[in-house]
């Protein structure tokens, strides 16, 4: 039997090397070429490489996992692995290999990579591999119409619609909401969360302490040679700058949103 060429793209180390010990340990042909952890690096990688089979965290460092294949032709089949996109569930009957909720069940895995050796090593993958996401980013994209972010206050509780933030800001190790109606919330999630839990169609990481809406943004000027500067509609306790790495990908997406 051939060995089986395994790339893991996901952006927390202890779940990529715990999944690398459960894949080689139930197919002991397979060999784990590399293991990423944003979109960014997996679009260089399979620029230039490739594989037999990948297993995918939809939420990256960088970015949701789309973008990879919106980013380059990917004819490789995969399997998605998901903390909280309960979404996926469905789409996933769109003739992917599988998904594997985290934590990873050994049986779960084991019934997704005998799917993989049966079905799936086929020349014509890449035609499902669109068609489902397609499906994920119309459904990723969807949810700024409906979700919301449980907050507290005064010991209650109280949902927000994404479309009524307008800045997430964290420092000193708390996380601030700030509607677009001048209130703030603190939350008890960190930033890296939100950055996951919300649309990326619709927010971005501008910097280490800020995600931003795109509805809620009124200028976008120079602040350096190197930087810019973001205005929102809301007062925020600190400038809002983009630093010179990210300011083609925020054009980018300030464009597209």
């Amino acid at each position: 039997m051939s060995t089986q060429r395994i790339l893991i793209i996901e952006d927390e180390a202890l779940a990529a090397a715990k999944l690398e010990r459960l894949v080689l340990s139930l197919a002991p042909n397979a060999q784990v070429v590399e293991k990423l952890s944003s979109v960014r690096s997996a679009v260089t990688w399979l620029s230039r490489h490739t594989a037999d089979l990948i297993f995918l965290d939809i939420n990256l460092s960088d970015d949701l996992s789309f973008k990879i294949f919106q980013e380059i032709e990917v004819e490789i089949p995969v399997i998605f692995t998901t903390a909280y996109d309960e979404y996926a569930i469905k789409a996933f009957e769109l003739n992917a290999v599988s998904y594997l909720l985290k934590p990873i069940d050994e049986s779960e895995l084991a019934k997704a990579l005998e799917k993989f050796r049966r079905h799936f090593m086929k020349e014509d993958y890449g035609e499902k591999v669109t068609s489902l996401l397609d499906f994920l980013q119309r459904e990723k994209e969807d949810k700024i119409q409906s979700g919301r972010v449980i907050v507290s206050y005064g010991g209650k509780m109280r949902g927000i619609d994404y479309r009524d933030i307008a800045a997430i800001y964290s420092s000193d190790k708390v996380t601030w909401l700030y509607t677009k109606s001048q209130s703030k919330y603190v939350l008890d999630k960190s930033l890296d969360h939100m950055e996951k839990e919300l649309p990326g169609s619709k927010f971005f990481r501008v910097n280490r302490k800020f995600l931003v809406q795109a509805d809620a943004i009124q200028e976008i000027v120079p602040f350096s040679s190197r930087k810019l500067k973001v205005e929102v509609s809301v007062s925020l306790p600190e400038m809002i700058t983009v630093p010179t790495e990210k300011i083609t990908r925020f054009k980018d997406w300030f464009r597209k949103g």
